[in-house]
């Protein structure tokens, strides 16, 4: 293509051999720069284009990793909120004045696993970290991801209370149980953290009266209902963010063709 601006040029210059060289100065100067600028089109174009596949691979691994995530944090939402349904019902049952304290006693205590979340963000941290992040085009994809692994650092702040309070319920129902009756094998479910023979049941009642009508007690299961409820304000906001940065790539790389993907 320069050639053929050059052959136009040399002979409009050879038609005037008074601005014969001035005209060839300007026309050398003037295919210099259309060159230059022809070498920067095509190279900003290759550069955008490994641009457009870096920010597709990423959307792709992001999309993967946030559905384990999500995955993982429906499981443990619903198992909160049957956790919360039961502690609510327990302290109510153990603070009515008019249920008999038999009644009390025979009660299961609410079930308190502490299983965490453990939500893995490798990709999004390495594109934050990167300045891959940048590449995104979507202006609203790309403010819901650089605000995420804020909420979740929230987020596991408030696991880590609610896991603190379950221990200090099991340290304190350990100091009141007697060491030589948890040592004895086949355990039950009636006593709060699955302690005591079954056997044993008679010989414990009292141990566990005690404690039902302990106030530390009330406070500690009081505690962990509070924690469990903080826990589902703040994990169901994060679940449909989920949804939302979920549905936000699938339309992104849907758009451009790149495959076929359903939330």
């Amino acid at each position: 293509m320069i050639n053929f601006f050059r052959k136009i040029r040399k002979k409009l210059a050879d038609d005037n051999k008074l601005f014969k060289y001035g005209r060839y100065a300007i026309g050398e100067i003037i295919l210099v720069v259309i060159g230059i600028l022809i070498a920067l089109s095509i190279n900003n174009w290759n550069e955008d284009q490994k641009d457009r596949k870096a920010e597709n691979e990423a959307l792709i691994n992001l999309k993967l990793e946030f559905d384990e995530n999500q995955i993982k944090l429906d499981q443990l939402i619903e198992k909160r909120k049957t956790q919360e349904k039961q502690c609510r019902s327990y302290l109510n049952l153990i603070t009515d004045d008019t249920i008999p304290i038999v009644q009390k006693i025979a009660a299961n205590s609410p079930n308190t696993n502490i299983a965490v979340w453990g939500g893995i963000n490798t990709v999004l941290n390495s594109l934050v970290n990167s300045g891959g992040i940048d590449r995104i085009q979507n202006d609203s994809l790309k403010v819901l991801l650089t605000n995420w692994p804020t909420l979740v650092d929230r987020f596991k702040h408030v696991e880590e209370r609610f896991v603190e309070s379950v221990k200090n319920l099991e340290e304190y129902e350990n100091s009141i149980i007697p060491r030589a009756i948890v040592k004895e094998g086949n355990y039950s479910s009636a006593w709060p953290g699955n302690y005591y023979p079954i056997s044993m049941a008679n010989k414990l009642a009292p141990i566990r009266k005690d404690l039902i009508e302990d106030i530390k007690y009330y406070n500690l299961i009081a505690n962990i209902t509070q924690d469990i409820y903080i826990y589902l304000i703040n994990a169901i906001p994060l679940r449909d963010d989920y949804k939302r940065i979920s549905q936000l790539i699938i339309e992104e790389l849907n758009n451009r063709g790149i495959q076929k993907m359903e939330n």
